[in-house]
């Protein structure tokens, strides 16, 4: 449908809940019109491909008691418009009242300007073409002696969203990605011992995908952690990798600040925000406005300017530093900081990240790692902390013994155990060097002392 088919629609729909019911306090109306491709590869050849369209919308009703009614259709015409408006209407009758809420955003007059977030080659791209990228990786597998399985993915998405309120918000934007995905396992012949290898990028513009880049890191990845040795247990520095890093920091302290899950006292934040809770290494952003960034955009999910905002400085927790959607902004009595986020058009807002980022140092990550004389090079746990106590403990899957200032033997039966802010507090170095993976950018990290339990014992 056309941008003018949009707008009729939205108009109708907002006249007639007002018609409808004299109750309704706030309405939201959200569309969505997208098309993608996915291409998935097993065992080294492509088992499935699909492309395909998702356009549809949804409509949030809320009466003067907080009470909210929600409906979706992948229908855009003015009989099931229609139709849906009642049914939300109904729903917000039966349901529980919520004195929380107070408030959908109004209009605004200006929204930043971020650019590179839409490609017109990825919009047009075709099936066909974006077979070229899976071939690559299959050839990365294929040319390795060592390398017997691969499975991975391409996939793109274009996507242009429209956000209407009863309070006059009236705002719309289109977006690109695409992603390359390889996870491939090697073997040596002699030994017959296997492991695996995974590397993946996300980005805006289709000519920044290198397929042959990210397949051959995976494929360097699956032979450092070939041989795999037990070790004795040891209290040792601990490098964190990028992926390592988003494991044990980012991710971790992303949940944390959510403010929901603040709100409900479940993060190990509560009760820390004005406080020091690292080392002055550790300063953490959430900035939406990183021109071609795979998180930025424009305004959030409801229709809120995104932003930089500013989570840890120099170790200390901001007073200011959680995400908010205008739920849980109206509980706290403040302004939304433009992280509401949808699934899609069949999902109510929630609170999400945009690019999550751990400031860089002013070392290289192989001075850093020069400066170690026994440590554990840490680049993947299957584990996670504790999100309402901080507490960790988990095997180390992907890591290596660092000796002399070079990482050598890869880890075996190796588990690692600290609680997070103990992990903050600890923190005595930050790479220049830093990786980003889709909305996390994160440089290497080093862990001054941390209890490692081996199964050498």
């Amino acid at each position: 449908m056309e941008n003018s088919d949009i707008h009729s629609l939205a108009e109708f729909c907002l006249k007639l809940v007002e018609k409808e019911n004299s109750e309704i306090k706030y309405t939201d109306i959200f569309f969505e019109k997208s098309n993608y491709i996915n291409i998935e590869i097993e065992e080294n050849s492509i088992k499935n491909s699909e492309t395909g369209e998702d356009n549809g919308f949804s409509i949030r009703v809320i009466n003067k008691n907080g009470s909210l009614g929600f409906s979706y259709s992948n229908k855009l015409d003015r009989t099931t418009i229609e139709k849906i408006c009642k049914i939300a209407i109904k729903m917000m009758k039966v349901a529980t009242p919520d004195p929380d809420f107070k408030k959908l955003p109004g209009s605004f007059k200006n929204y930043p300007a971020v650019k590179g977030l839409f490609d017109k080659n990825l919009k047009y791209l075709q099936i066909e073409d974006s077979v070229d990228y899976i071939n690559d990786l299959i050839k990365i597998c294929k040319d390795d002696e060592m390398a017997i399985s691969q499975s991975g993915n391409f996939a793109s998405g274009y996507s242009k969203i429209y956000i209407f309120n009863s309070n006059g918000l009236n705002v719309s934007r289109k977006d690109t990605s695409c992603l390359i995905s390889s996870n491939i396992i090697v073997k040596d012949k002699i030994s017959n011992e296997t492991s695996s290898g995974y590397e993946r990028q996300v980005e805006r513009r289709l000519d920044k995908i290198n397929a042959i880049k990210v397949a051959n890191l995976a494929l360097e990845d699956a032979k450092r952690n070939l041989y795999r040795k037990k070790i004795k247990n040891m209290k040792v520095p601990v490098l964190l990798t990028p992926k390592g890093t988003i494991s044990l920091i980012l991710r971790p302290i992303a949940a944390a600040v959510n403010a929901e899950t603040f709100q409900y006292k479940r993060s190990f934040l509560v009760g820390k925000r004005g406080q020091k809770i690292g080392s002055k290494f550790l300063n953490i952003e959430d900035n939406g406005l990183i021109d071609g960034a795979p998180g930025s955009k424009i305004f959030d999910d409801e229709g809120v300017p995104c932003k930089n905002k500013k989570i840890i400085e120099k170790g200390n927790f901001l007073k200011t530093g959680l995400l908010h959607n205008s739920y849980t902004a109206g509980k706290d009595g403040v302004q939304s900081t433009g992280n509401a986020t949808r699934s899609s058009y069949v999902s109510i807002p929630s609170i999400g990240i945009t690019n999550f980022n751990m400031k860089p140092g002013e070392m290289l990550s192989e001075e850093i790692i020069k400066d170690i004389k026994e440590g554990i090079f840490l680049d993947y746990t299957g584990d996670s902390p504790n999100i309402s106590t901080g507490d960790f403990s988990g095997l180390i899957l992907h890591g290596n013994l660092i000796s002399n200032g070079e990482i050598k033997d890869p880890l075996n039966e190796t588990m690692i155990g600290i609680n997070l802010l103990d992990l903050f507090h600890k923190i005595d170095a930050v790479s220049k060097d830093y990786r980003v993976y889709g909305a996390f950018q994160a440089p290497y990290v080093r862990i001054s002392s941390v209890n490692i339990i081996g199964g050498a014992n």
